[in-house]
């Protein structure tokens, strides 16, 4: 066997292991180079390689030389994490926008209004189909049939081609550099918490913060009827230890424990319990600081969650929570600017010597990081190079933690219910009209009209 493949048979080990609750030889060192930094590196304009990905090989390669990394740093774009302007700009979206500096922003914007809550909670997936998704994205207005259909198919169309002409880019990097090759492809999937779903392109952060006060019933209906929603959105084809469902926490830490615990809590806990009942592993980003939130997320969460911090007491946390849940993140992206690689490597030690003993806690920065003004490459370098060779185990193997799903939760239709609409496709309906459909065509329809489904729930995130 090859030095390449017995890399990443290593990568693929120390990954299976820890996320089976074992503990692995060595932790995984992760790098994600945002595509800023990565154009900057090359010299290009921060704004013409949006429309062509491809311009990105040659900086993504070298700084794949500089700095390790156990996974793959660059990502293929698409339209959650990218943010990849071209189908914004086809859709007219108000959604995401493009700034000077070539950062696509999301500002605030209101897709629901007050008056419409009823509208929403009677009809769910359709009222966002009619109303909120050509609102955001006036190209798909309704009012010009043709245009609309015109500008889907170009935006989703763009989309494909900016992911597709990077692929070749993406995979031979997997194969020079001996990445872990991941979670098996459809295991991982992402979506929002119902409030969050709620007050992000729906009702807007100063709408729903009015609306926690004035309109309480209305928003605690509203995140019934979306809970199937963002459910099956967040739903990866097939569960498995490595891979989940990513949710981005945005509004707890500006909302009262009272409204976090009567509001906010109900239906996410009905969401990663369902979750857990298929073994996909819930992955929440918990932004800002959740401290007074902790014994709270301890007692009402499913074990094997994974919580990603960003701010916090790090031994508070581990002390708290790593006997349960997987714990990421906490470590300042800052310090990639403000420290020199002696100080980060004296940093990261300090901190580790709290996170690692006893396993549950895999390193992350408490940001992403965003562009060239957030990273000195340097000091980066140093910092991946000392965690290679200092986040090693010598009780390898030994378990810890809550493995996903130690509750016993089963699926329940009652708790989540299917997505209904007169907009997704129905197999009796299509059965009636074309009998001689054969019935092992139905699985095939169904990912279809799924597909369908995400796509227009991603214009909402």
């Amino acid at each position: 066997m090859s030095d390449l493949m017995n890399l990443v048979q290593e990568r693929s080990q120390i990954y299976s292991d820890f996320y089976n609750n074992k503990l692995p030889k060595r932790l995984p060192v992760e790098a994600s180079f945002p595509n800023s930094i990565i154009a900057e590196h090359g010299g290009l304009d921060p704004i013409s390689y949006q429309y062509d990905y491809t311009m990105l090989a040659k900086p993504a390669e070298e700084l794949c030389e500089k700095i390790y990394s156990d996974s793959c740093p660059v990502l293929p774009p698409n339209i959650v994490g990218t943010r990849t302007p071209s189908i914004y700009q086809l859709l007219g979206s108000q959604s995401f926008v493009m700034g000077t500096s070539g950062q696509v922003q999301h500002p605030e914007v209101i897709g629901m209004f007050a008056d419409e809550y009823p509208q929403l909670i009677e009809n769910g997936f359709d009222f966002l189909l009619e109303t909120v998704v050509s609102r955001q994205h006036p190209n798909l207005s309704l009012a010009d049939p043709i245009k609309r259909s015109t500008a889907l198919e170009m935006g989703k169309t763009a989309l494909l081609n900016d992911t597709m002409s990077f692929l070749p880019i993406y995979f031979g990097l997997m194969q020079k550099f001996g990445y872990y090759p991941g979670s098996p492809m459809g295991s991982f999937a992402l979506t929002e918490a119902p409030l969050d779903f709620v007050a992000d392109q729906l009702r807007s952060f100063s709408g729903m913060s009015v609306d926690l006060r004035r309109n309480r019933e209305m928003v605690k209906e509203a995140c019934e009827v979306v809970l199937p929603l963002v459910f099956a959105w967040g739903l990866p084809a097939f569960g498995h230890p490595e891979g989940g469902s990513m949710l981005p926490l945005h509004m707890p830490t500006f909302m009262r424990e009272k409204d976090f615990v009567e509001l906010y809590i109900p239906t996410l806990k009905k969401q990663l319990q369902q979750y857990a009942a298929l073994g996909v592993r819930p992955t929440l980003f918990c932004e800002d600081d959740w401290s007074r939130y902790l014994d709270i997320i301890h007692d009402e969460l499913p074990a094997g969650t994974k919580l990603m911090f960003e701010y916090g007491d790090p031994q508070t946390i581990k002390d708290k929570l790593s006997k349960k849940f997987i714990i990421n993140g906490l470590f300042p992206v800052s310090a990639l600017t403000s420290d020199t690689p002696a100080q980060i490597r004296d940093r990261a030690k300090k901190f580790l010597d709290i996170m690692m003993p006893g396993g549950g806690y895999l390193f992350g920065f408490d940001k992403v990081v965003l562009g060239a003004k957030d990273a000195n490459i340097e000091t980066w370098a140093a910092l991946n190079e000392f965690l290679r060779d200092y986040m090693v185990y010598d009780n390898a193997g030994e378990s810890f933690g809550t493995p996903l799903n130690s509750e016993g939760f089963v699926r329940d239709l009652n708790v989540v219910p299917e997505v209904k609409s007169k907009y997704l496709f129905n197999w009796e309906e299509q059965k009636a009209k074309y009998p001689q459909t054969p019935d092992f065509a139905k699985a095939k329809f169904e990912r279809i009209s799924n597909d369908i489904f995400v796509s227009y729930m991603n214009l909402l995130i």
